[in-house]
Formats: C-alpha cells, structure tokens, sequence
C-alpha cells in the first residue's frame, strides 16, 4: 500500500477577504460557485496562526546578537544589543496576533473544504447560527457573508419571488407569508 494513501490528506482550502453569496440553490465565492445541496454544512474550523517571522530568523538574530555584545569593541556591543532587541521584537509580533478562526464549509464532494478566516468569534457564531436556521428552513432567500480578516458579518433576506407586470394565463409566485388583502 502506498504511504500517500495512509496519510491524512489536507482538505482545508484558507480563504481571506471574500464576500460569499448564498441562496436556497447556490453557494457562491470568488469563482467558486457550488449547488446548495452539495453543502453538507458550515461550521467553526481552527485556524492555525502564522508567524510574521520565522522562529529559525529570530533564534538566530538572539543568538549573534548576544555573541556580538560580547566582543569587548564597542561598535560591536551596540549591534549585538540591536539584534537581540530585534529578535526580542520578533517574538513579541509573532506572539502577539490576534487569534484566527474560520467558517469551515463542508462539502460531500470531497474536494478540499473552502475556510473562510477572522478573527470575530462573535461574529462567526452568529453567521453559523444564521446560516443553520437558513439549512433547516424551506424559505428562499439570498445571504451574503463578508467575511475579513477582522470581522465576519452577514446580510440576507428570506422570503421569496414576487412576479410583477402584464401576464397572460395562470402565474403564482411564493412570498413567504400571507399578503391577502381585506378590501
């Protein structure tokens, strides 16, 4: 049996700063469209931080710099203080990120599951509860998910089709509720 097959293979696809347009059919999202049914779900994915240096870079810039402020020539003990105040600097940013999180969509076709990225928690809790009344639902309606790297919001309407105009023969149309009118 082939190792490739033995692995777990990654099948999340990270996407930041996109509007996502969901209806009762489709899921839209960059140039990615999906039918709605093929939406198995969304839920709250982990997303792991990424450092703005790497820590090899920063280990590194420590270790010259206490090497440097160690040699008795002066020019030499002020770059090795700059470099390890650089690398103090460099564990400090990469440590001070704010968390990420991620709407996960869930798709039974197996291809790689798109995870939108914030950092709103509040904000994504409220999109995932929305968008579960919205599953659970019979009602049409469009939701468009904005979702950044510092807030995720959601804004829909759900109700349905009204026909408007000159029709020949029978028409119906789907509203959501009664607009019956008492004359």
């Amino acid at each position: 049996m082939a190792a490739n097959n033995i692995l777990p293979q990654e099948t999340d696809k990270p996407i930041r700063n996109t509007t996502i347009e969901i209806t009762n059919r489709t899921v839209r999202f960059g140039s990615d469209v999906y039918q709605f049914r093929n939406v198995t779900g969304f839920g709250l994915a982990p997303v792991k931080n990424e450092n703005l240096l790497p820590i090899q870079f920063i280990l590194g810039l420590f270790v010259i710099g206490l090497f440097c402020a160690n040699i008795p020539d002066s020019s030499w003990r002020i770059l090795g203080i700059i470099l390890v105040l650089l690398a103090i600097w460099g564990f400090y940013a990469n440590t001070s990120q704010p968390k990420k999180y991620g709407l996960k969509l869930y798709l039974n076709s197996g291809s790689p599951s798109p995870v939108f990225i914030t950092s709103d928690m509040s904000g994504l809790e409220n999109v995932v509860s929305v968008l579960y009344k919205f599953m659970e639902s019979n009602s049409e309606g469009t939701y468009v998910i904005h979702a950044e790297d510092r807030s995720i919001r959601i804004e829909g309407s759900v109700g349905g089709s009204v026909t408007a105009g000159n029709i020949g023969g029978s028409s119906s149309s789907y509203v959501g509720r009664d607009v019956s009118r008492n004359d």
